[in-house]
C-alpha cells in the first residue's frame, strides 16, 4: 500500500505593499504599523468570532494579538497575515486558560464558603441561651453533633454525613429527632419564663 503524503500547505502570498509596510514598521514607523493593523483587523475579528463563545472578549483578544505583533515585530516573517493569525490563535488560547483559571478559583472560593463555619447568631437573650444549652445537653451525642454541624457550623447535609461517617438519610433523621427535643425544651423554657413574669 503506497503511503500518501498530505499536500503541503500553500504559503499565502504577501503583497509588496504589505511587505513595505512591515519593513517600515520594523524601522519604527508607527503609521505603517497602524495601516497593518487596519488591513488585518477585520480578518482577526472574524477569526475570533468563530473561535470564541464569549463575544464580549473579542476586543480584548484582538488587542492582545496586535500587542504581541508589535512586541515581536523585529522577528516577523514575510508571511505577515499568517503571523498575525498565529499570534491571534495564541492570544485566544491564553484567554481560554485565563477563563478556566478564573472559573476554578470561583469554584474553590464557593466550596470554601460552603465549608466555612457560619457565624453564631447573637440575638439570643441570656435566658434563651441557657435554655438552648440545657436543651442541647438533653440530646444524644449523635443528635447534638448532627445539629452542631448542620445549624451551628453551616455544613451541608452530605458533608455532615461524611464527617460523621453516616448516610444523609441518617443525618436527616438525627436532625429531626434532635430538633423536636430541642424545640420542646425551648418551649418549656419560654412557658416557664412567662409564668415567672406573671
Amino acid at each position: 500500500m503506497a503511503h500518501t503524503r498530505r499536500p503541503a500547505r500553500r504559503r499565502r502570498e504577501t503583497s509588496p505593499a504589505t511587505l513595505d509596510l512591515l519593513r517600515r514598521a520594523q524601522n519604527g514607523d508607527r503609521d505603517a504599523f497602524g495601516r497593518l493593523h487596519a488591513q488585518h483587523l477585520d480578518l482577526v475579528t472574524r477569526y475570533l468570532a468563530v473561535r470564541l463563545r464569549d463575544r464580549d472578549a473579542i476586543p480584548d483578544v484582538v488587542h492582545d494579538a496586535f500587542a504581541d505583533a508589535l512586541t515581536e515585530l523585529a522577528s516577523a516573517p514575510q508571511d505577515v497575515t499568517g503571523r498575525i493569525l498565529r499570534l491571534t490563535a495564541r492570544a485566544c488560547t491564553r484567554h481560554g486558560w485565563a477563563a478556566r483559571r478564573y472559573l476554578r478559583a470561583a469554584h474553590e472560593i464557593n466550596d470554601r464558603a460552603a465549608i466555612a463555619p457560619a457565624p453564631v447568631p447573637r440575638t439570643l437573650t441570656v435566658s434563651r441561651r441557657m435554655a438552648f444549652v440545657a436543651g442541647m445537653a438533653r440530646l444524644t451525642n449523635n443528635q447534638r453533633t448532627a445539629i452542631r454541624l448542620r445549624y451551628l457550623d453551616g455544613y451541608p447535609r452530605d458533608l455532615a454525613a461524611a464527617v460523621m461517617g453516616r448516610s444523609s438519610q441518617t443525618i436527616r433523621d438525627l436532625e429531626r429527632r434532635g430538633l423536636r427535643r430541642l424545640n420542646a425544651a425551648l418551649t418549656r423554657s419560654s412557658a416557664g419564663a412567662t409564668a415567672v413574669a406573671r
